[in-house]
């Protein structure tokens, strides 16, 4: 029979002394029902261990509890996650451990690196993806790992990035067959089958550490599932009433909207509400408007200011941190968010209000969201410590929608997770890696690999026609050797440690067979050809797009024909291309927003992709030689920074952007040199402030800090 109460104090015989005076001095005394479930169930064991419970049921304590112990037992730890904000954030949570000589490092990017330094850490925290490249670029502490834990595990069902999870723990299982993972899910109706498939004890549990209601709204009332029971609650007729009850009793609130426009609208109306609520917020405004200052920065520092923010892929990642920070330390009362926050970064709320129930899907239209993305959102209700109750409130127009709303999603169970593998891209993504890494390399060898996957298991049909296919292109192209042993060419090995879908590859293997040169706008266009670049889409306005195309026409490496099936993605890909060409020729940054009708954080994400794809292009011209790879090893820089030639240096400081540069190589500031003699010049020009940050930065040789 399993406790229901356990002291931190108990294990002190699998985590030591100094251990649990870390966990008291975080405040941790005793462990959640889960918790202790996972301890008697073998945590400190060599059992592999699937932990499907709530949000903010404590999985990431029972992780940590199982690092500890691994590492005093001398072993290492690798810590996977599904996103950069997520990995930051466990690194700042796993610090602590440092107390006791635990080392805890980060990586998330440079695809291409082995990142030796990271075999000094004893918990090492990456990406999904990052993980994967370093195994591809045979990190040599790999195989040293012994202890894998795999966060958000039910993303194996994300279209995106499921594929590369399931084939990280298919890749580490073969190198280290020792190996001992512990995947952390939401509850899942099929956390058996990930168990199963990964020979896993399941720890499953519904419970919470703050009681959960949920509740459908119409104008007037509330409905609440207490139970078998339907409550009806009286209240306001709008958002503003629900938010206010709310607030006054020293909650806060997260709002769920289906659209970034109305996730800004909202948190601008609700503006007026928090304002009585908070205190003087003029701080967090100016911080978010210190390294942009764009309209829709504007927008957010005016609602930070008043206790309110939105969030969502168009901030920058500083702005989403400091929404983020500060909705922790409530001094923002009102986050409103497009549904990508759910599957992030840990932020309670004492209620969470999910307004869009529908979302656009291409094709398709507006279609109803599914159960799992509701129970995601509504499982952020609840402040642990803070509430003695969480609410979420699915809004709805009339009594009729909200009972089929409860019937549906309240009462419905989450759909399936299923894998992704199977697509083509991954297929083709994954095939040229573990050839070139050497796990599989014969057709048997290949087909017996991914029979070890989460695809295989759930799927009892045969992988070998596809794989046959898959690896007759990819001969094609040149990046395998070979007929019944298979090799990964040169080239293909390196479009395989690039990280790029080898068909990039191809396309840049084949620009560097075709061309001794080409413009600026030929190039972008080139990457914005390729599967790995997100594309601009067209809009009805976008007539401007074609004109434009038309005047490039002569330098593009491709233009089909205007009764192509492809020419509308074409312009698509053009319109990208377009974007990136404003950028590297210093186009206000505000204006390429409007003009593209993108946010700045989409701006900045596609930019980043870009650098990325053009430093993959430039090793592979480099590879064969062409004399193109010059040109474009200089414009990975200008991508980067979004600028000419002459702001390199200046820019590569972190609190000067493209236009403070500009402003200060107008005025004669070209170097470091020259802003450290004419320091009060600068200042004249971009502020006391942000010249303190880059000098505070600065050695005392003058030199950037690493």
């Amino acid at each position: 029979m399993e406790s229901d109460k356990m002291e931190i104090e108990n294990l002190r015989k699998y985590i030591g002394t100094y251990g649990i005076e870390i966990l008291q001095k975080a405040g941790i005394r005793n462990l959640y029902p889960p918790q202790i479930q996972a301890v008697e169930r073998g945590l400190f064991s060599s059992k592999n261990m699937v932990i499907a419970i709530p949000t903010a049921s404590g999985k990431t304590l029972i992780a940590e509890l199982a690092m500890v112990h691994e590492i005093i037992r001398g072993g290492k730890c690798l810590y996977a996650v599904p996103l950069k904000a997520l990995a930051s954030e466990k690194y700042r949570d796993f610090m602590k451990w440092r107390d006791i000589g635990i080392e805890v490092a980060i990586s998330t990017g440079d695809y291409e690196s082995r990142d030796e330094w990271l075999g000094n850490a004893d918990i090492i925290i990456t990406t999904s993806e990052k993980a994967d490249s370093l195994v591809r670029n045979q990190a040599g502490w790999i195989r040293k790992i012994s202890l894998l834990v795999i966060d958000e595990a039910h993303l194996l069902d994300s279209a995106r990035r499921g594929a590369v999870i399931e084939v990280l723990v298919a890749k580490l299982r073969r190198l280290n067959p020792s190996l001992r993972i512990i995947a952390l899910s939401a509850t899942i109706p099929n956390a058996d089958e990930i168990a199963e498939w990964l020979d896993a004890e399941l720890v499953s549990s519904d419970w919470r550490p703050v009681p959960l209601y949920e509740s459908a709204f119409y104008p007037g009332k509330i409905l609440r599932l207490n139970g078998s029971t339907i409550e009806e609650i009286n209240c306001g007729r709008g958002i503003e009433d629900v938010v206010e009850d709310t607030l006054k009793d020293g909650g806060q609130v997260l709002i769920f909207e289906s659209t970034r426009r109305y996730a800004e609208s909202m948190a601008e109306k609700l503006a007026p509400v928090a304002r009585d609520y908070c205190d003087d917020n003029r701080e967090i405004a100016e911080e978010i408007i210190l390294e942009n200052d764009g309209e829709m920065s504007q927008k957010l520092a005016r609602c930070a200011a008043n206790g309110t923010a939105f969030h969502h892929a168009g901030l920058l990642s500083y702005q989403r941190e400091i929404v983020e920070n500060e909705f922790k330390k409530r001094r923002i009362k009102v986050i409103c968010a497009t549904p990508t926050l759910a599957a992030g970064v840990n932020l309670p709320a004492r209620r969470v209000v999910i307004r869009g129930m529908r979302r656009y899907e291409s094709g398709m239209g507006n279609v109803l969201i599914g159960v799992g993305e509701y129970k995601q959102m509504a499982g952020r209700a609840g402040r642990p410590g803070l509430d003695s109750y969480g609410e979420s409130l699915i809004f709805c127009k009339s009594k009729t929608e909200a009972l089929n709303f409860i019937e549906r999603y309240i009462l419905g169970d989450p759909e399936k997770i299923t894998s992704k593998l199977g697509a083509e891209n991954h297929l083709r993504f994954h095939t040229l890696s573990i050839i070139s890494e050497e796990i599989a390399n014969t057709m048997n060898e290949i087909e017996e690999f991914f029979l070890s996957t989460f695809f295989a298991y759930q799927n009892e049909f045969t992988m070998r026609w596809e794989i046959q296919r898959i690896i007759i292109q990819l001969s094609n192209w040149g990046f395998v050797d070979g007929d019944e042993v298979y090799a990964a060419t040169e080239i293909g090995k390196m479009v395989s440690k690039l990280y790029i879908d080898p068909l990039s590859g191809f396309i840049f293997k084949e620009a560097a067979d075709r061309y001794s040169d080409l413009s600026d706008m030929a190039v972008l266009h080139l990457l914005c050809r390729t599967p790995d670049m997100e594309h601009l889409y067209l809009r009805k306005s976008d007539i401007w797009i074609e004109e434009e195309a038309e005047h490039f026409r002569d330098e593009l490496t491709y233009f089909p024909s205007y009764h192509s099936s492809d020419y509308d993605w074409f312009l698509r890909e053009f319109k990208t291309a377009l974007m990136l060409y404003d950028w590297i020729n210093e186009r206000d940054e505000d204006v390429i927003c409007s003009k593209y009708s993108i946010a700045p954080g989409d701006l900045r994400r596609i930019v980043e992709t870009a650098e990325w794809l053009i430093h993959a292009l430039t090793r592979i011209l480099e590879f064969y030689g062409s004399p193109l790879a010059a040109k474009c090893g200089k414009l990975e820089e200008r991508i980067k920074f979004g600028i000419r030639d002459e702001l390199v240096e200046l820019v590569r400081l972190r609190w000067v952007g493209r236009k403070r540069a500009r402003k200060l190589h107008n005025a004669g500031i070209k170097t470091v040199e020259d802003l450290l003699s004419r320091r009060k010049t600068a200042e004249g020009l971009i502020g006391k402030r942000i010249v303190e940050r880059i000098v505070s930065e600065l050695g005392t040789d003058g030199k950037i800090n690493n």
